[in-house]
């Protein structure tokens, strides 16, 4: 079976899913497989695709084009079969706001939403584009000239306004419908901005989270939860904030970072999976 990873991608987070993809290689030849990387861009957006001979894609992208469902629904008209969760399921999760108004839907709360800035009814508020990650382009809004500000450089993208809290930063990851575990972030910067999440030594990993258990278990109940409400399969790592004891849901990535610094390699551990047995659970999960 010949592997091909595909990783790099045209969206704002095309760095840090080539570090995913490099990493991911190294391990899948380390385990004696059959593979080599695709660096995809704006040249070969479709012929990355068709051109290539492989048997199985190994999906290492980050945001648009890679994580909206796009590429998976080619490569489902292709008949080939790859990592992660399917077109659909890609396309919902990547959106935030049908994300929150679904997982809301499933009784997990979430942070209060605002139509627009003349609906927002006390500040501060979080405003951020609903179909990107990785802390691109998020402004943190004290008052209505700020937000209107805001909205103005997010330009025509579809966002996202709503209440901020502050709390601790906890991700959860997800293998298969397997809760690994819950991991509170701390950032050495004010936020958990793009920075904190790549540079190395930019945030502290603390696993599991030394936080309260009936709050540990729900946020790991929960992000069972979203993974099952959106179809998800694979690796998914859910998001949330708690304050007060109160855990409030605010995203979940359906192809999460492998970096070396990335939250799911640590998160795995939780369960004594090593980086190279979460890339083979992939392979063997999905292979045809």
């Amino acid at each position: 079976m010949k592997i091909a990873v595909f990783m790099g991608g045209i969206s704002s987070e095309r760095e840090v899913s080539l570090n995913s993809g490099k990493a991911i290689l190294e391990s899948l030849l380390k385990q004696g497989y059959d593979a080599y990387g695709v660096d995809v861009n704006e040249n070969n957006l479709i012929s990355a695709f068709t051109d290539n001979e492989y048997d199985f894609a190994y999906l290492a992208f980050h945001g648009g084009f890679g994580e909206d469902g796009r590429v998976q629904g080619l490569l489902d008209m292709l008949g080939k079969a790859y990592t992660g969760s399917g077109a659909t399921a890609s396309g919902v999760a990547m959106d935030k706001v049908l994300t929150k108004k679904l997982v809301a839907a499933a009784g997990i709360k979430t942070p209060k939403s605002f139509e627009n800035v003349k609906a927002i009814d006390s500040y501060p508020v979080v405003i951020k584009p609903a179909l990107e990650g990785s802390s691109v382009g998020i402004y943190f809004c004290n008052n209505e000239d700020e937000a209107k500000k805001a909205v103005e450089a997010l330009g025509d993208k579809k966002i996202v306004i709503e209440e901020m809290i502050s709390g601790d930063e906890l991700t959860v990851g997800v293998i298969n419908g397997e809760g690994l575990g819950v991991l509170r972030i701390i950032p050495k910067n004010e936020f958990y901005d793009y920075e904190s999440k790549y540079a190395l030594g930019g945030s502290v990993h603390e696993y599991p989270a030394k936080i309260d258990k009936k709050a540990y278990d729900e946020a790991l109940k929960n992000a069972v939860k979203v993974h099952e409400v959106l179809g998800l399969k694979g690796i998914s790592r859910s998001d949330f904030l708690l304050k007060d004891n109160e855990l409030y849901f605010l995203e979940v990535n359906t192809l999460p970072g492998m970096t070396k610094t990335s939250l799911i390699p640590d998160l795995a551990t939780l369960k004594g999976y090593s980086y190279d047995d979460v890339v083979k659970i992939m392979v063997d999960t999905f292979k045809k």
